[in-house]
């Protein structure tokens, strides 16, 4: 285990939060969990919390953060747990948001998202990265 401190769950929900323009006590109300407060989001946010919150607070941070259950969860094992999972997914993150987004999709939203990837693959690359 590494001695630098993880905080990959704290910046996602200040990060997050501050992108939706919410105040700390609008997260803790959008959350839907009446005993989230807005001082537990600021220890959160902090790096004051020892412990990985549980499942139904992390559900709860990802309802009124606006983001998917996996992303907070992902976040929180990687800050509480030193869980680091990047060697499945993009470097820069891209396909991680992709399989993300697509559990909250419809099955029309989730074909024609199969059928883009499918088009951009078949374009012909030139040099690295075109």
């Amino acid at each position: 285990m590494s001695d630098v401190k993880r905080d990959e769950l704290s910046r996602l929900c200040r990060e997050r939060r501050e992108e939706l323009g919410l105040s700390m006590a609008q997260l803790a109300a959008a959350s839907g969990d009446d005993a989230m407060a807005s001082s537990w989001v600021a220890r959160l946010e902090t790096g004051q919390l020892r412990d990985i919150p549980r499942r139904e607070r992390l559900a709860a941070l990802a309802k009124g953060l606006r983001l998917s259950y996996q992303t907070v969860a992902r976040a929180a094992a990687a800050q509480f747990l030193d869980v680091e999972d990047d060697a499945v997914w993009s470097a820069d993150g891209t396909v991680r948001v992709v399989v993300d987004r697509m559990g909250e999709m419809n099955e029309t939203g989730r074909q024609e998202l199969a059928q883009i990837a499918e088009l951009f693959s078949r374009r012909p690359t030139h040099g690295s990265g075109t």
